[in-house]
């Protein structure tokens, strides 16, 4: 009955796995170096195989992934081609390593470690995440689990041949599995000695096997990528940049740590449930090491040292903290968070039911090892959800952009990051789109600026500094995201994107917008594309209001109505006051024609204006908001250090048609 209530709960976990890293798996669009990895595959697939077998020469002179990946990344492309087909091995490599992750749990703590740390895993947001990614470290990890199962299985006909399988593949898998082999050629070297003081032979040592392979694996790593890349030798010299993250960093040490408890996003960092969950994690190594100490110390190095390792590289080669680079570390800490909840959960079932019979007591720990992973564990289920699906929606950006630019209008990219990825979106389009690359240099892009008439300027992803994003904030922004800093602006002006546009037959995208959007502005919301110049970010107040400043003396924003109407324009505003301000007003132009001017009292107040069709133009409609005064709070309000030009703030803009309330 017990066994078959295990096999039960360990079905049903890893059902639940599953489907978290299958469901809408193509879904997200691909990102940055999902994509040029694609591209090297196709590469790769040009060439006999057993070329690959010596090493492969990735872009700009990099190798650092082995013919393994490649060679999946090539089937998976012809099972299901495009983004499915990216993931569906890493997705696979994420599902196979939840059964392996009941076996070690299983050799290390009994059937409720099995399940407990199963489920734990299942849920992850960081295995959830990088088993839904087509980059090799679903792989990686899984191997990272192999080699742990080998030293828990300590020289098993099975545990011998997944020693030299698992570090072969490793090895041919890429640089970055060196830090699980030189774990496990640390944690199996210590071992032997270990055997040797017991009486064991060199020859007869349970962990030989582990050693010789660990060292024909790091030896075939080093004549496949150490000796073949620039990226790979070491300087110890750090990237200088504002956006990247020291590995020494504090910083660094709470991404890893949430990355291993709650979240597989870079930008959020610790909350109570990850202290809780190391928490666990600590008992669990204090509970095995009095339990079970050689596997302990196995468990506890292949977390410890594969993490330690990865950030020594990192510093060794000069290059930036990301999660990916320390995720191996993963399975062996859920280990010791699964050891450590049962044994918390034991303790409680014995306080609780002291009298109990040593059977009521197995199940009392069961259900209070349910109850620990229900307050502290589900939780994760909401952000194994989620996180993989805060990607960039590049074929938006495409589509958008495929629709709305002209055939001679230029992209000009900060940097190669947008343009491999907006590129990658647009190669099927019927159009020709022409990328200038500014390689991070403002000079570059006002040289580029000087020979338009119109043009797009696009900046994404990394960039080691922020001078070309702050230059590009001077042109009209018309789309940004915040999933990889996406910013798209427009070349010279906002009344220019209209005009060119309706001149040209592309302005029924922006009518579309504002019908979508009940043809009214939530200042509270995204409205750049129909936004002009004049307007600050979005903001709340106490009250839950969501609102912009109009700024300086005009603002201005897009009316696509469609085919002229009587129509009426009704808005909510609050302008700029402080002690013996003047009143504010401001006149409401509709394209060239001054319609009527507005005064505008102290505190939030509604207006309502008539605008007959006579006013309207055919095409753009361009409405211009010019304000008697403009104000820098700093100059004006004592304490304040608000250096922006305010005028008024916006709650809302709507148009309605004539008679509408």
């Amino acid at each position: 009955m017990e066994r078959r209530i295990y096999f039960v709960l360990l079905a049903l976990t890893v059902a639940l796995g599953a489907y978290l890293r299958l469901v809408d798996l193509g879904g997200p669009s691909l990102w940055h170096d999902e994509i040029i990895h694609l591209n090297a595959a196709a590469n790769v697939a040009s060439q006999p195989w057993h070329r690959s077998l010596t090493g492969i020469r990735e872009v700009s002179g990099y190798t650092e992934n082995g013919p393994i990946y490649y060679w999946l990344l090539v089937l998976g492309q012809r099972l299901a081609p495009g983004e499915t087909g990216a993931r569906l091995f890493p997705a696979i490599f994420g599902i196979l390593t939840l059964p392996l992750m009941a076996w070690s749990g299983r050799l290390l703590g009994g059937g409720v470690v099995s399940v407990t740390a199963t489920f734990l895993l299942a849920v992850s947001p960081l295995h959830v995440y990088f088993s839904r990614e087509g980059r090799p470290y679903s792989l990686i990890i899984l191997l990272a689990l192999v080699l742990l199962q080998v030293l828990l299985e300590k020289g098993s006909k099975l545990g011998i041949a997944m020693a030299y399988g698992g570090c072969l593949v490793a090895a041919y898998v890429g640089v970055h599995s060196v830090p699980i082999l030189l774990a496990f050629l640390t944690l199996s070297g210590v071992g032997l000695l270990w055997s040797l003081r017991d009486g064991f032979s060199l020859f007869n040592s349970p962990y030989r096997h582990g050693v010789v392979a660990a060292v024909l694996a790091l030896a075939l790593v080093y004549g496949l990528y150490l000796t073949r890349s620039e990226s790979n030798k070491v300087d110890f010299t750090e990237m200088q940049s504002p956006v990247f993250l020291s590995p020494l960093s504090q910083r660094a040490m709470e991404r890893f740590l949430a990355s291993m408890t709650t979240s597989a996003h870079r930008s959020v960092l610790m909350v109570g449930r990850s202290y809780v969950l190391i928490g666990f994690s600590v008992v669990g190594l204090i509970a095995g090491l009095w339990r079970r100490p050689a596997k302990t110390v196995a468990t506890a190095g292949m977390f410890l040292l594969p993490a330690a390792l990865s950030i020594l590289a990192l510093v060794s080669v000069g290059r930036w903290y990301a999660l990916r680079y320390t995720c191996s570390a993963l399975p062996a800490f859920l280990l010791l968070g699964a050891l450590g909840v049962v044994a918390t959960a034991k303790l409680a079932s014995r306080f609780v039911g002291k009298a109990l019979p040593a059977r009521a007591q197995e199940v009392a720990t069961w259900v209070s090892a349910g109850v620990l992973v229900l307050l502290f564990v589900a939780p994760n289920l909401s952000a194994a959800r989620t996180d993989p699906q805060r990607k960039l929606d590049w074929p938006g950006v495409a589509r958008f952009f495929d629709e709305i630019a002209l055939d001679d209008e230029q992209i000009v990219v900060a940097n190669a990051w947008p343009k491999i990825c907006l590129g990658y979106y647009l190669r099927d389009s019927d159009r020709e789109f022409v990328f200038v690359d500014l390689r991070e240099s403002v000079e570059a892009g006002e040289a580029a600026v000087d020979t338009l008439t119109t043009g797009w300027l696009l900046t994404a992803g990394f960039r080691r500094s922020g001078a070309v994003r702050a230059w590009m904030h001077q042109f009209q922004p018309v789309l940004k995201q915040r999933e990889e800093e996406m910013a798209l602006f427009f070349f010279p002006d906002f009344v220019t994107l209209l005009e060119t546009r309706f001149a040209a037959g592309r302005g029924g995208i922006f009518e579309r917008q504002f019908e979508a959007r009940g043809r009214r502005f939530d200042f509270g919301g995204a409205e750049l594309t129909l936004q002009g110049r004049g307007w600050s970010y979005q903001e709340e107040n106490k009250e839950g209001i969501g609102y912009q400043w109009a700024m300086g003396e005009q603002a201005e924003l897009g009316l696509p109505i469609g085919p002229p109407r009587d129509a009426r324009i009704r808005f909510r505003a609050l302008p700029f006051t402080y002690p013996d301000a003047p009143a504010q007003a401001v006149e409401v132009w509709l394209n060239d024609s001054l319609i009527t001017a507005v005064d505008l009292p102290r505190g939030w107040s509604e207006h309502e204006i008539d605008l007959p069709a006579a006013s309207w133009s055919p095409g753009a409609n361009i409405l211009f908001l010019r304000f008697a005064r403009s104000t820098i709070p700093a100059e004006v309000v004592a304490g304040s250090q608000d250096r922006r030009s305010l005028s008024a703030a916006f709650d809302y803009l709507e148009v309605l048609d004539a008679g509408k309330q």
